[in-house]
């Protein structure tokens, strides 16, 4: 037991006293340094004194140290005193399914392989989680809701990780409903007098190489999640470089161990980026006013790694409150933010007063706005570069004990009462008093199996890798029956690796490589939906470009001796025995036959009267007529993503893309997996619409509508590189989406220096209303390469820095885009005045009223009064809710007005409504002829509905 003086100590220790206040509420500071303790009348617990938890203090009359009336005290041990660490050796795993399953190998659709390792108790995600990866998810009906542990393999780069944001997002909203449902499920259990669930909230780790933690650092401005401990586990440097043995594993729970192979690129050493001084680092980060947890170490603390993981931690498990709120002035006001003032009373009230930007007399007076969560309170990151470290791993599962032989167990004179005790590798009694082991009663242990992943972007990193100690490691080796191999472009026809191959051939070798994989339909949902509209409306509706032959990169796939191609859905089972099911693998989908199955003879009647309609000589002559005046007739517009939130089988999040003839390509925000559905769009013409990419609007950072970017510019970076004069790329938005992009290039070298940025976060001091932007005007030069002539945008009411958006365009053409908002009837529709085309999000139907005002979002008919207002020409519906397959009724309108009309009356009385779908193509010129089509699409989708 400790003394009174060695105890004080400890507590005068201030973060010991914190630690003792946050898990002991009724203990108090107080002044004189004195604690209070709630149990001055309670019973001294002495059963809990061999408990090497507890400590016990008595207090004495004479000691004015503690309260007078206190009588003991019970403190946790603190951290300093790390538990006796565990003999993996003891650890044994449970019988219970084991297997491991390819989910995605490279196609359009998944550039990445991911692999799924299921125990019953829980799930592992290895290899590349690439964008697309979540969406194949749902397409196999694979779900998410165990899944504690994220082993990334090869380099930390968007490639292999693009999808990781989406992928932790998915996984904090899955555990948070499934918490809610529980502590919903224990308060009717309270009532009724039963016994209560316990909830625990599991730590997710990220396990990967160099630069793991800061990516998921740069997303801190956009992604904010309570209640998910997510901890980075990167690995920077070989554990094997150490004296440490090679058979320990470097990470291990109860069902498994895991060896990490970091393999080092042989064309380049490896090299430590430059680290900031305090005083670089301390002045960059102070871009707003307060303090939180995460700017103290930055401030405090010289280690990178220490600080990302901070960062990272107030990401997805800080103690930040909505309704915190914060003291500033008026003038110091983030803007755009809900500003509260206190009345005569004290109490807080929404001020509705003048603003900052609006033109009339701003008084400086005390405000209250929302704090930020602390990750966006963070300026800069520790300095990075590029990693040349792919990470390689070895899995196995834990011994399996031996059977249980009860005759042996009954002949020793053991209790049916202690079986449990030897099950568990515990020694029992007799009823003679002899003492019984394990060994006496199970029969031989069965020693753990699995896998080994390992990746290879280049033939650089064959040499580091066959020459790495853990395939001569015994221990290691033992049970290994795979290798999953992720190779770059050419890597599996090395001689050295086929060479290695042959050297282990009692080993399976499964080949996952962009030359090797068919580039299958991988999200058939999707593509079975386009082939039924194509059959509907084949002008405007092309088939997903695939190839069950031949590779993502064009290259026929091949057969080996020496390994197998990865195909999606191939199993490994290891437990309770080990046999490859190959009957899993997922077929070629037959997308005609799975499509004519829902297509009745109505609806294709119906199609057949709509294309007799479009054919009509009068009705195209009368089309051409009135329509003369619209510029760009030739512009098409694709929309690529037309879900929101997640991605779904049927839609993909938000993207579309304009192609304006003669100025060239634009992209209205850039959801997951946009470059995905660019290349089923595009197929082999791809590289053509890349070099004609000119500029990328993102409307605000919600993930769906941007985490797409990094891909889009790095395939048009090298798409594009070798043109001379050197291009750039516009990327338009608010300047936290820019931020965000100047982060992610420390991690790769995307193109981030190609880029022509235009931000939008000042007001126009020439409007009077404060939400309009000011506006940016090409000079000469720029409109001749980037082919616009002026940017406007205004804030709208979503989330922080949601912006709408004009473009227009040297021919006279306007295309106003709306990401997320709810319908904005004065700032866009003023710059939107005289649209041609107005892209508009119609997330709910109308009846859903209350939801749409409730998440900040509109109806459809909120955004057709839109288009009314702005005398838009042609309206675009789009994003919609995923909750459904389905198509919004709109009333369709085949009249011409006559030509001669006047402007005004023109653009009221010549609006045509189109609603949007993943792959569609439709020119501006087009839409009546689309629209002839709507009933006969709507019908279909009834049809199918009615048979769900």
């Amino acid at each position: 037991m400790r003394s009174h003086n060695v105890l004080w100590n400890t507590l005068s220790r201030p973060s010991l006293r914190w630690r003792a206040n946050a898990h002991y509420p009724h203990l108090e500071e107080s002044s004189g340094q004195r604690l209070r303790a709630a149990f001055v009348n309670a019973p001294i617990p002495t059963k809990l004194f061999d408990d090497s938890r507890v400590t016990v203090l008595r207090t004495s009359h004479k000691d004015r140290r503690f309260n007078i009336n206190a009588r003991f005290l019970l403190l946790e041990h603190s951290q300093s005193e790390k538990p006796r660490p565990i003999d993996i050796a003891q650890i044994f795993s449970p019988k219970m399914l084991n297997y491991v399953q390819l989910v995605t190998t490279p196609t359009a659709d998944t550039c990445g392989t991911c692999l799924l390792l299921h125990f019953d108790n829980k799930r592992y995600l290895f290899g590349n989680i690439a964008e697309g990866t979540q969406r194949a998810f749902v397409q196999r009906n694979v779900g998410l809701q165990k899944v504690e542990d994220i082993f990334l393999s090869g380099l930390i780069n968007w490639r292999n990780a693009g999808g990781l944001l989406g992928t932790i997002l998915t996984l904090a909203d899955t555990l948070a409903g499934k918490k809610e449902a529980l502590i919903a499920q224990n308060k009717e259990r309270q009532k009724k007098g039963k016994r209560l669930t316990e909830i625990v909230t599991p730590r997710v780790g990220i396990h990967g190489g160099k630069n793991t933690a800061y990516l998921l650092a740069t997303a801190r401005r956009f992604i904010f999640r309570k209640g998910l401990p997510l901890t980075p586990h990167e690995v920077r440097d070989d554990p094997r470089s150490t004296k440490q043995e090679a058979s320990v594993p470097d990470w291990h729970d109860t069902n498994i161990k895991v060896w990490y192979m970091p393999v080092q690129s042989g064309t380049l050493p490896p090299s430590s980026p430059k680290k900031r001084t305090h005083e670089e680092f301390t002045g960059a980060s102070e871009t707003r006013q307060g303090s939180t947890s995460a700017q103290t170490a930055i401030t405090e603390h010289g280690d990178d790694r220490e600080v990302l993981n901070t960062v990272v931690t107030q990401m997805f498990d800080s103690d930040w409150r909505m309704d915190a709120l914060v003291e500033t002035t008026l003038y110091k006001a983030k803007l755009p933010a809900k500003v509260f003032v206190r009345g005569e009373k004290g109490h807080i009230q929404v001020y509705s007063g003048p603003l900052p930007g609006s033109g009339k007399e701003v008084p400086d007076i005390p405000v209250l706005v929302r704090q930020p969560w602390p990750g966006a309170m963070v300026g800069t990151l520790p300095s990075t570069e590029p990693s040349k470290q792919s990470m390689c791993y070895i899995v196995k599962s834990h011994d399996r004990r031996g059977k249980f032989n009860v005759q042996a167990a009954e002949g020793f004179g053991v209790a049916k009462t202690d079986f449990k005790l030897l099950a568990n590798g515990k020694n029992a009694v007799s009823r003679s008093g002899a003492v019984v082991t394990p060994e006496m009663v199970l029969g031989e242990t069965v020693p753990g199996n699995g896998f080994a992943l390992v990746d290879l972007p280049d033939d650089s990193y064959i040499d580091g890798l066959v020459n790495r100690k853990e395939w001569s490691e015994d221990t290691i080796m033992k049970g290994i029956h795979v290798i999953f191999w992720i190779l770059g472009d050419g890597v599996k026809n090395d001689s050295r690796l086929q060479a290695f191959m042959q050297r282990l051939s009692l080993i399976k070798h499964i080949v996952s490589s962009t030359d090797s994989c068919p580039n299958m339909i991988a999200l058939e949902s999707a593509a079975t939906q386009a082939f039924k509209i194509r059959c509907i409306d084949p002008d405007r509706f092309p088939l997903p470009a695939y190839n069950n032959e031949v590779s993502l990169s064009n290259i026929p796939t091949d057969t080996s001796s020496i390994y197998e191609v990865g195909r999606t859905g191939k199993m490994v089972q290891f437990s309770p025995q080990y046999l490859h099911q190959d009957d899993k693998i997922i077929p070629f989908p037959d997308i005609e036959k799975l499509a004519r199955k829902d297509l009745s003879d109505e609806v294709l009647e119906m199609a057949e009267q709509a294309k007799a309609k479009v054919s009509d000589p009068e009705f195209l002559a009368k089309i051409e007529k009135v329509e003369s005046d619209i510029p760009n007739r030739d512009a098409e517009i694709i929309t690529l993503g037309t879900g929101s939130a997640l991605p779904s089988k049927y839609r993909n999040v938000s993207a579309t893309l304009v192609r304006v003839p003669g100025c060239g390509n634009y992209l209205f925000d850039c959801g997951e997996n946009t470059l995905g559905q660019l290349r089923r769009v595009f197929g082999n013409d791809l590289p053509e619409i890349l070099r004609e990419l000119k500029g990328i609007w993102i409307s605000h950072l919600h993930a769906d509508h941007h985490l797409g970017t990094a891909s889009v510019i790095k395939a048009w970076h090298e798409e594009t590189k070798e043109q001379w004069p050197l291009p750039k790329l516009l990327v338009a938005s608010h300047a936290h989406m820019i931020l965000w992009l100047r982060d992610y290039a420390g991690v790769e070298d995307y193109g981030f220096d190609r880029l022509k940025t235009v931000t939008f976060m000042g007001r126009d001091p020439e409007s009077l209303d404060p939400r309009i932007c000011k506006p940016w005007i090409f000079t000469k030069g720029e409109t001749e390469m980037l082919g616009l002539k002026q940017i406007d945008a205004c804030f709208v009411h979503h989330c922080f820095g949601a912006l709408a958006t004009v473009f227009t365009f040297p021919t006279g053409l306007k295309i106003a885009y709306s990401g997320d908002c709810r319908p904005d009837f004065e700032g866009f529709v003023k710059i939107g005045q005289g649209a041609t085309l107005l892209i508009h999000e119609s997330t709910f139907d109308d009846e859903l009223q209350g939801d749409a005002f409730a998440k900040k979002h509109s109806t459809m008919s909120e955004a057709i009064e839109v288009g009314r207002r702005m005398g838009a020409r042609r309206v675009m519906l789009t994003h919609f809710s995923q909750r459904y397959q389905k198509v919004p009724l709109v009333e369709e309108n085949l009249d011409i007005v006559r030509a001669d009309a006047k402007d005004a009356d023109k653009a009221r009385l010549d609006e045509v409504i189109l609603v949007a779908f993943d792959y569609m193509r439709v020119k501006l010129g087009d839409f009546r002829k689309a629209q002839a089509f709507l009933p006969a699409i709507q019908k279909l989708f009834q049809d199918v509905q009615d048979d769900q």
